[in-house]
């Protein structure tokens, strides 16, 4: 159960299917440290360390791009029989009750259910911690005056937009040096609902860490009581969309059928040994 990164890397080790009803897709600011020897999931004449779109250094793969390859081939393989069908999961005993967006059912008989995300899913036992809750919050936005700069990120004390990130805008085709930005905070459920901490303010909080750095718009002209001064347009953005990640979800204690995994990237790719199966035969 679950489409994480650490999910998909346990299943092609163990040549396992998967299903899932929440996309857990990384962020494209996520990267693995340069260090981490990844060179099994690179192909061949491929750079076995990739460049940050944003800083254009060697920072290490982009986790986005490993989640792909490795979703990609376990589809190839058959090992994800239901793909981004599910709309809602139910387990009854030692059966998995599945339901489509399109209002069609699938029941998937297992022996062991292995769960990475619980989230959504109805029928698992209680758990038996419930942290108060911590969301990183994501919130995307487009800019229309002031995409040209130098700076990679603006950094704040405060969680709430703790950090803009700025990155090659989506929004223009082709390889080019305007960019728009990802205001990142960290915050409470009670914040989260709070419309202190939304995201129009969060708009309004990256609009003054811009001007305060020193971002300008475009050049307007020059100054009329001062011809060698040259005067420029304000910065101007607005808001695209929120993602909102929980950081601590509830744990919950494994049964005889039902395994819960909080197991690392790390730890799964150090200590499970890789089995021979049409997926890695497939990768090779």
């Amino acid at each position: 159960m679950g489409c994480s990164l650490e999910a998909l890397l346990y299943c092609y080790y163990n040549n396992i299917p998967f299903v899932y009803n929440n996309l857990e897709y990384p962020n494209r600011f996520e990267y693995f440290n340069s260090d981490i020897d990844l060179s099994q999931f690179v192909l061949k004449n491929e750079p076995r360390v990739l460049v940050s779109p944003s800083t254009q250094k060697k920072v290490g793969i982009n986790k986005s791009w490993l989640w792909e390859r490795l979703y990609f081939y376990l589809s190839m393989g058959g090992l994800n029989p239901l793909a981004d069908k599910v709309a809602s999961i139910r387990v009854e005993d030692t059966t998995l009750k599945t339901f489509t967006h399109n209002a069609r059912s699938a029941e998937i008989k297992f022996q062991k259910l292995i769960v990475f995300n619980a989230e959504g899913i109805f029928g698992l036992p209680s758990p038996v911690e419930i942290p108060q809750k911590k969301y990183k919050i994501y919130d995307w936005m487009n800019v229309r005056s002031g995409l040209k700069h130098p700076f990679d990120w603006i950094e704040d004390a405060s969680p709430f937009v703790n950090r803009i990130l700025f990155y090659p805008t989506d929004r223009i085709d082709g390889d080019q040096i305007y960019k728009d930005a990802c205001a990142i905070s960290y915050l409470s459920k009670e914040e989260l609902d709070d419309f202190e901490y939304s995201d129009i303010n969060a708009r309004f909080k990256t609009l003054y860490m811009m001007k305060q750095a020193g971002i300008k718009g475009p050049r307007n002209g020059y100054d009329s009581n001062d011809k060698t001064k040259i005067k420029y347009r304000g910065v101007r953005i607005e808001t695209s969309h929120r993602d909102v990640e929980l950081l601590n979800p509830p744990v919950y204690e494994s049964t005889n059928n039902i395994e819960f995994k909080y197991d690392t990237f790390d730890d799964i790719l150090n200590k499970t040994p890789l089995s021979e199966s049409y997926v890695s035969r497939i990768f090779k």
